[in-house]
């Protein structure tokens, strides 16, 4: 075993800071801590993880003295056993020919990171608050703005930019490894780049879709759109008394409907899927009841998702509505989405009389 040194090598036993040797050919030759599981197994090129792939060019140059280190800060991305934030720096050892991996945890990037929560949720209170004085509604409207651009910009650019770069970086390795492999690398990060193209005009025209949409037929044809796209068995069940609200919540139950549903297109791989709108009353008044229910894959909850936002922003949206979005899900049992919106006196009315006509 390679000698740590005696003062780093119990930081590094305690997951103070994790430690790691490569030899001069760049494999892992020894990790100490859970703070450098990033890096591939014993024996592997370290340049094959995600994090470092395509840096053999600043590897040479810092075993050439040509660089004094690579640091790479703030890393938080979807790795193997990086699941807070973290400053990994990369030196070279000239008297033992060998690369030493420093990985302490990023605090500055901890502090953001609760600051921007922080932030996040007063605003949420701040835009509830608007939402419900009358006087202030537009403000609340740029607010459910902000977080559609939000939404929209995260599901489409920078996903599709992860992917493109991630593939850019494999190809950059292959043309140095493995020279036959560089076509089809190039035909993935193509493939990648019209696939982003195609989502981001997908954001842009959801963008561009008005406020002021007739909200019920909408809803109604997202879920018939949904169902010619993905070939799922659709059964739908809207009570009388509530598409009165359905119109009054509308462009909420757009946004909310909207992300269920390429929720389930994308990870669920439903074959039957359930919508629910229902009236339920309560003593503090009737509440519009809509129930999204798939027998996909489901997810476990409690896993932590770094950089998804998509369960969020439904909540916001409903919160901004006076209302709640709650989701159900465990790992093969399917997913229901549950939103409760209260209902206003004249939809409540409506409502009634929807269903005194019904029955005569």
């Amino acid at each position: 075993m390679i000698d740590l040194g005696t003062e780093l090598l119990p930081a590094a036993q305690a997951d103070v800071i994790g430690l790691a040797v490569l030899r001069a050919d760049r494999t892992v030759q020894q990790k100490v801590g859970h703070l450098v599981e990033w890096l591939p197994a014993i024996g592997a090129d370290c340049c094959l993880c995600p994090l470092l792939v395509g840096m053999e060019a600043e590897m040479a140059a810092l075993s050439e003295g040509r660089r004094d280190l690579i640091a790479l800060s703030g890393v938080r991305a979807e790795l193997p056993g990086l699941d807070r934030p973290v400053t990994a720096v990369v030196l070279w050892n000239s008297d033992q020919s060998r690369y030493v991996v420093i990985a302490m945890p990023d605090f500055t990037a901890r502090q953001a990171e609760i600051m921007f929560e922080s932030e996040r949720r007063a605003r949420r209170l701040m835009e509830q608050q608007l939402e419900a004085a009358s006087s202030e509604v537009r403000f609340a409207s740029l607010a459910r703005t902000r977080l559609r651009l939000a939404r929209d910009l995260h599901d489409t650019l920078v996903h599709s930019i992860i992917a493109l770069l991630t593939q850019i970086r494999l190809t950059r390795h292959f043309l140095a490894t493995d020279p036959a492999r560089v076509s089809d690398g190039l035909a993935i990060a193509e493939e990648a780049a019209i696939n982003g193209l195609a989502r981001a005009r997908d954001a842009i025209a959801r963008l561009r879709m008005p406020d002021e949409l007739e909200p019920g037929s909408d809803v109604e044809g997202m879920l018939s759109d949904f169902a010619r796209q993905t070939g799922a068995e659709l059964s739908v069940r809207i009570d009388d008394g509530a598409r009165a609200g359905l119109r009054d919540h509308g462009v909420t139950l757009q946004r909310i409907v909207g992300e269920a549903l390429r929720n389930i297109e994308a990870h669920a791989k439903a074959r039957q899927v359930r919508f629910d709108a229902t009236v339920e009353g309560t003593e503090a008044g009737g509440r519009l009841i809509v129930d999204i229910r798939d027998d996909g894959r489901g997810f476990d909850r409690a896993t932590s998702r770094p950089g998804h936002f998509g369960l969020i922003g439904m909540a916001e949206f409903a919160e901004l509505a006076a209302g709640e979005c709650t989701v159900e899900s465990s790992p093969g049992e399917g997913t229901l989405v549950r939103v409760s919106l209260p209902l206003t006196a004249s939809a409540m009315e409506s409502g009634h009389g929807a269903e005194e006509a019904s029955k005569r």
